[in-house]
């Protein structure tokens, strides 16, 4: 019921086998069902460099397995698969012009898809902080085009490359040392005691040989992406009218959407990448889009995670700013992250414990539009530091240097993952926060976008 069927039946052999960077391992799976056999071959690893275009099946509206009596023979079983419509490529719309959304339409343009992107933004404009790139989202994008991962590393700052990991927030004295037998201690006894762990990001991505972690600001991969898409497809992407919602005409028939000025589109697969108040995952789960809960603990199938997040940027050379990439500072019920984002900056985040809705500071989270419920009377920057009273100075130091008018705020919500329902109904599919929102840890919520795109 829950198996995801890969359109692999008309995958292109021939260029398979000549592919030197993807191979495509399949497996036939034996299922018994009430004295019937299954066969289902799926993909061990599967990319879209091994699709052809004009080929490609359209996802079944409930997955279909093949099945026979336990006499026939098992070489004529086969998966039933129903081509896009014979002579043009499959046609292809991606609700969500986010970095998920655009990384699968370049991905999908590349290899001769028709995608359009329906963006709510009415324009793309340079707005939004730095965002980080962890390896396994880096090493996707070079996989994807080493044109496109080189023009990413030119506006790159690299972080992995530096110590990174938790810091005590609270004893930064040395009064306290999580462990008296690090080696750290045995050669110095005045080292510092308040990191209690550094992660070797460094190490891991040599021994696996993948791109070291970093950040980069939002607008310069925005303008990356559009640039690659657009010359591939002028008019890729329409602005200022998202996906509302969306019908499925039956097995095979693609979709038709419904835009927000009213209008529809048709496509053969719609992409679900509208982030976490998903217009598509509420018509796929039978949600209401941003419906919330009278003590706000709940909205549209995710819950509140116990935490809101501060965050504001400012330009600091702290006294490690060249040993360090990035640092977490943990304390009860609360912690603070800084990190190098290049030219000198400092991104920062405030994370605290309080209900929902302890609203301080405007939510122009990622460059969306700036709500108003800001107290402009109220400086922010004094209000986070009276949380932080006896942490370390360089949270203060951090915090002195922002200007309060800069910093901005959002409530976290979490969904938990979607094991027993399917991420694909019909000629639908979700991906990314729209379908496994994460908290801001790692960068992982966009790095992990960007994998959905090139899965």
């Amino acid at each position: 019921k829950h198996l995801a069927l890969y359109p692999i039946a008309s995958c292109n052999l021939e260029r398979v086998s000549e592919s030197k960077t993807m191979k495509l391992s399949i497996a036939a799976i034996l299922l018994t069902v009430g004295g019937s056999h299954a066969f289902v071959v799926t993909p061990k690893f599967a990319s879209l460099n091994n699709v052809s275009p004009l080929s490609m099946s359209t996802v079944e509206q409930t997955p279909t397995i093949q099945t026979t009596s336990d006499g026939d023979d098992p070489a004529s079983y086969e998966l039933l698969s129903r081509p896009a419509r014979p002579g043009r490529p499959l046609k292809v719309a991606i609700a969500g012009g986010g970095v998920g959304g655009l990384t699968a339409a370049l991905y999908m343009l590349k290899n001769g898809f028709d995608v359009t992107v329906y963006e709510k933004t009415a324009a793309f404009a340079r707005f939004g902080g730095p965002i980080q790139f962890a390896s396994n989202a880096l090493s996707v994008l070079k996989e994807i085009d080493e044109t496109l991962f080189d023009r990413v590393m030119e506006k790159f700052t690299f972080t992995g490359t530096r110590a990174c990991g938790i810091k005590d927030g609270l004893r930064a004295d040395g009064s306290f040392r999580m462990t008296d037998d690090s080696l750290d201690y045995l050669f110095n006894k005045d080292a510092p005691a308040d990191w209690f762990v550094k992660f070797p990001l460094k190490e891991c991505a040599d021994l696996y040989g993948l791109p070291y972690t970093g950040v980069i600001d939002r607008p310069d991969l925005q303008e990356i992406l559009l640039e690659e898409c657009t010359a591939i497809k002028p008019d890729f992407i329409q602005n200022g009218n998202p996906v509302q919602s969306y019908v499925s005409r039956g097995k095979g028939k693609g979709v038709t959407i419904t835009l927000a000025d009213g209008s529809t589109a048709e496509a053969d697969v719609l992409v679900g990448s509208d982030g976490i108040w998903s217009a598509v995952r509420a018509d796929m789960y039978g949600e209401e889009v941003k419906k919330s809960s009278p003590d706000l603990k709940k909205r549209q199938g995710c819950n509140y995670s116990g935490y809101t997040v501060f965050a504001g940027e400012t330009v600091l050379k702290t006294p490690d700013y060249y040993e360090t990439g990035y640092k977490v500072y943990i304390g009860p019920q609360r912690y603070f992250v800084t990190s190098d984002v290049g030219d000198g900056r400092i991104q920062w985040y405030a994370f605290f414990a309080l209900p929902p809705g302890s609203k301080k500071a405007p939510s122009g989270w990622g460059g969306s539009t700036r709500d108003g419920q800001a107290d402009p009377e109220e400086n922010l920057v004094d209000y986070i530091k009276s949380l932080h009273e006896g942490w370390s100075d360089e949270v203060f130091a951090v915090l002195d240097a922002t200007p309060p008018e800069s910093v901005e705020q959002r409530d976290l919500y979490d969904r938990s993952p979607e094991l027993f329902r399917s991420w694909a109904k019909g000629n639908a599919v979700l991906m990314g926060d729209a379908v496994h929102p994460m908290m801001p840890n790692l960068g992982q919520g966009g790095c992990q976008a960007i994998e959905d795109a090139y899965v």
